[in-house]
């Protein structure tokens, strides 16, 4: 490292209007970016508590009936809240996917995916409040400015901008051989030149990884947002050693940054496009036709069924309802019967959801797959993963959602098979399982 060098490219770098422009530029975008991050992670957790504040309020309303002895609202005089379907009916249950700390520094799939969901004994993973994109096409321009996209794929064009005419411009003006006579060891010259601008965006970088880390308790998430100075700055150093190669065999600026240029545009556009492209032409964007035949045909058919082969598709899906006194009736009860048919529809939904998974599954295989050459969409996908914004963060939030739906379901035809009758200690039991 020479500090006259350093002292050089620095009196170059404020009086080259472009390169401190175009630096100044994109950390005012970094900013923003942080900027907007916060805003949409601080709506999402304003939103969960509203929806915490409506949830409890409307719990206190059914253990209030409960401690008032009154069976429900009086505008409804049919509903029994003594009667465990309707006591379950009306107790609200939501799963959230509680924004990360570090959500500012990616919002990844965030806006592709809903981040809360009102689970009923009808919900599915995939109705339509909760999916708008259902593939995992790691997309790669935003509708929202995101910290990781600017670093991940316009980075580079501010690394070219600051670096192309290095070496290049003294041949370019017939100085070359000047420099050569001052500094004969020229590719020490030039390294030195090109390390002051990665110092330079490596330390800018950092700072505003650690400046998020700091304000969202850089302790508990410490190792995370050390993955990401790790992740950002060896993405930096790998674009650096690349451009050292070309600049200390450059012959014009305009050849170098053509070659700069042509790398980015391989890596950051046609590599990543062209993967996806073939992913999305083996295994094209799904649009759940199984799960569509499950909620329209196949739902319709159930009902059509006689109480009897209804019964016996319960017990295949709960064992447990054949020692049940009530299951053991000659006549069996066809309001009991109706009212179990959701959990056979959640188990249609279910099957239909994990093909659709398995599908996603395969698809991303083959993103993996291409990470050898494919590293731009590696590096996007492990930023995700620490900002819990990408695939699989979404996917273990609709498995907690099929649990939830689950557990209410099995929940409601349990109790309306033992022909329960719910008071309010009985009720705060429900409770432990549809809070979750």
């Amino acid at each position: 490292m020479n500090l006259d060098i350093f002292k050089f490219e620095f009196k170059h770098f404020t009086r080259s209007k472009a390169k401190l422009y175009s630096y100044l530029l994109f950390m005012l975008l970094c900013i923003f970016s942080i900027y907007n991050g916060f805003k949409i992670m601080h709506k999402q957790i304003d939103t969960i508590k509203e929806i915490n504040f409506k949830q409890e309020f409307e719990i206190s309303q059914l253990i209030d009936w409960f401690d008032k002895e009154v069976k429900g609202p009086e505008d409804k005089p049919w509903v029994n809240i003594e009667d465990p379907y309707w006591s379950i009916r009306y107790t609200p249950s939501y799963i959230y996917k509680n924004p990360s700390p570090l959500f500012p520094l990616g919002i990844g799939q965030s806006d592709q995916f809903g981040f809360y969901k009102q689970v009923t004994r009808w919900s599915s993973t995939y109705d339509s409040d909760m999916v708008e994109e259902l593939s995992n096409y790691e997309r790669l321009i935003n509708g929202n400015i995101d910290f990781a996209f600017l670093i991940i794929f316009l980075l580079p064009i501010l690394l070219i901008i600051l670096t192309y005419n290095i070496n290049s411009l003294e041949k370019d003006l017939n100085f070359h051989k000047l420099i050569l006579i001052q500094n004969r060891r020229i590719n020490y010259w030039i390294l030195n030149r090109l390390l002051f601008y990665l110092f330079l965006v490596v330390f800018s970088i950092n700072i505003l990884i650690l400046g998020v880390g700091f304000f969202s308790n850089i302790y508990s998430n410490f190792i995370s947002v050390l993955t990401i100075i790790l992740l950002s700055n060896l993405y930096i150093i790998s674009f650096f050693i690349v451009f050292y190669l070309l600049l200390k065999n450059s012959i014009t600026s305009s050849s170098v940054a053509f070659k700069m240029i042509s790398i980015w545009l391989m890596f950051c556009v046609l590599i990543p496009g062209s993967v996806h492209q073939y992913a999305s032409f083996k295994y094209p964007v799904n649009y759940m036709t199984d799960f569509l035949d499950v909620n329209r045909k196949q739902t319709y058919e159930v009902f059509d069924l006689d109480n009897l082969d209804i019964y016996n598709i319960l017990i295949e899906i709960h064992p447990h309802l054949i020692e049940i006194k009530k299951s053991q009736d000659t006549v069996l009860d066809n309001q009991v019967i109706m009212r179990s048919i959701s959990t056979i529809v959640h188990q249609m939904n279910l099957n239909a959801a994990n093909q659709i998974e398995l599908q996603n599954e395969e698809k991303n295989h083959i993103i993996r797959l291409s990470y050898y050459f494919n590293p731009v969409t590696l590096v996007q996908n492990l930023w995700n993963s620490c900002t819990s914004t990408d695939y699989n963060a979404y996917k273990n939030f609709r498995i907690k959602i099929n649990e939830a739906i689950s557990q209410r379901n099995n929940l409601i035809v349990s109790q309306l098979w033992k022909d329960s009758k719910v008071d309010k200690e009985a009720y705060m039991e429900f409770l432990k399982v549809l809070k979750n």
